[in-house]
């Protein structure tokens, strides 16, 4: 027996066994991963706390997001399509010179003329407006709610205001200015639904009292256009906001500080969560899981809880924005699209949401997978570390400074100078305060841990 032992010891040491990974591989860590899963799967209802406030706070996001990007008025409503447009008024006979102007000057065109046209009986008017509904530019500030465009030129189209203030249906005649027409269908601008108006084609205005003339000069701005023309200009530059406080930016901002007060409220959850689970971790790594193993196991479940949470804040952010979509199309007074969201910040309120509970599990896993086997599989917790007492006056001096720099960033935004004053002031003190929340909160929570014992 001995000479066989010898022999193969010998083998052995000639053609050594393959070495594999000492913790398992890849098919190590997906097996933990499984079981974060399956543990979530579980025990769902002792991370309910920080599922609810992953799920309320994306679908804040969602809906506040969409809700400010979508109630400034659009570009739309003023240019259409167009880069630029000239805005002309008095008699028919200078209207007509600056269509000619901007027509020789710039080529292709897209005139929307107007007549004021006063409602019998009150101080009230309408437009008769003379449109191309499929015009190169202004396709977008025209919409057909019912029936048909006029066609002809004894024809009529009316918005909802004024086929209710005349009686008006399709259909049925109606006599303009000693015109009759015959209403073919019932329009809107949806860019503005208050805008009130009769939509006869092209040619049609015989007196118009102003008219927009929509066209494109590439790189050219509103004040040499206006030298050029002598017309009031509107380009895409003097509409666009240059500023960068914007309604993007101001809700990225709100999320990334929610999302840090749900991390912080996620340590202590997934901490207990953790020593809950302290005897099955003791017993995954006495068949041998390695630190790294049990860190996966907690940091897999606080991804995994993130995902769900986000998911399902952002099914309840769109149910909550398409219920309250008709509302807000009634306060801004233009038609929002369904879908028309801000997709890339409600993105990275998700990937904040994730990378929240994802990091929030990190600290209970660093702690956990530290603790001995024995004292795992006796169930007893590791000591807790002492916050250190320099974090509170550095705290508070960081929250001093969030509060100057965020009150500087105030006053300088109120104080009526140009885009973007306060920016830099806003930033920082964004930044401070979350380094103050950051510093603060465990002292705080360990002053209302020691309050709750004579509770």
């Amino acid at each position: 027996m001995k000479k066989e032992g010898s022999a193969i010891s010998a083998a052995l040491r000639e053609r050594p066994a393959p070495s594999r990974a000492g913790n398992g591989g890849m098919a190590a860590r997906r097996a933990v991963i499984r079981w974060a899963v399956r543990l979530l799967r579980r025990e769902w209802k002792q991370q309910l706390l920080i599922l609810a406030l992953i799920t309320v706070a994306v679908g804040a996001t969602v809906v506040g997001s969409t809700v400010a990007a979508d109630t400034p008025s659009p570009i739309a409503g003023v240019l259409g399509t167009a880069r630029d447009a000239a805005s002309v008024s008095g008699s028919p006979a200078s209207i007509n010179a600056g269509i000619r102007t901007i027509g020789g000057l710039y080529g292709t065109t897209d005139v929307i003329e107007n007549e004021s046209v006063p409602v019998p009986g009150t101080r009230s008017t309408f437009d008769l407006r003379a449109q191309n509904p499929h015009g190169p530019f202004g396709r977008p500030m025209l919409s057909l709610v019912r029936g048909r465009y006029p066609a002809t030129a004894s024809e009529i189209a009316v918005t909802s205001g004024v086929a209710a203030d005349f009686r008006l249906s399709i259909g049925k005649g109606w006599t303009v200015n000693a015109t009759t027409y015959t209403v073919t269908g019932i329009v809107q601008n949806p860019q503005s639904l208050l805008d009130e108006f009769a939509l006869v084609i092209p040619g049609q205005v015989t007196s118009p009292n102003s008219a927009t003339i929509l066209f494109n000069a590439p790189g050219q701005s509103a004040r040499s256009l206006t030298s050029k023309t002598g017309l009031t200009i509107t380009t895409a530059q003097t509409e666009a906001n240059s500023n960068f406080i914007n309604p993007g930016t101001i809700s990225v901002t709100a999320a990334v500080l929610g999302m840090l007060l749900i991390a912080l409220v996620g340590v202590g959850g997934f901490a207990v969560l953790a020593q809950r689970r302290l005897r099955a971790i003791g017993m995954l790594a006495a068949q041998g899981a390695t630190q790294r193993h049990i860190r996966t196991v907690i940091r897999a479940n606080g991804a995994a809880t993130g995902i769900v949470g986000a998911v399902a804040g952002l099914v309840l952010g769109v149910l909550a924005w398409l219920a309250y979509r008709p509302r807000a199309e009634a306060s801004a007074h233009h038609v929002m699209g369904t879908f028309q969201m801000p997709w890339t910040v409600i993105v990275v309120s998700m990937a904040l949401a994730i990378a929240a509970t994802y990091f929030a599990a990190s600290r209970p896993a660093k702690v956990i997978a530290k603790t001995p086997v024995v004292a795992a599989l006796a169930g007893r917790p590791p000591a807790l570390k002492k916050t250190r007492h320099l974090a509170i006056p550095i705290g508070l001096g960081f929250l001093v400074i969030a509060f100057l720099l965020l009150g500087a960033a105030g006053a300088t935004t109120g104080s009526g100078g140009g885009q973007g004053n306060g920016m830099a002031e806003l930033a920082a003190g964004f930044v401070a305060l979350a380094v103050a929340i950051v510093l603060l909160s465990p002292p705080l929570l360990a002053a209302v841990a020691a309050g709750g014992r004579h509770a």
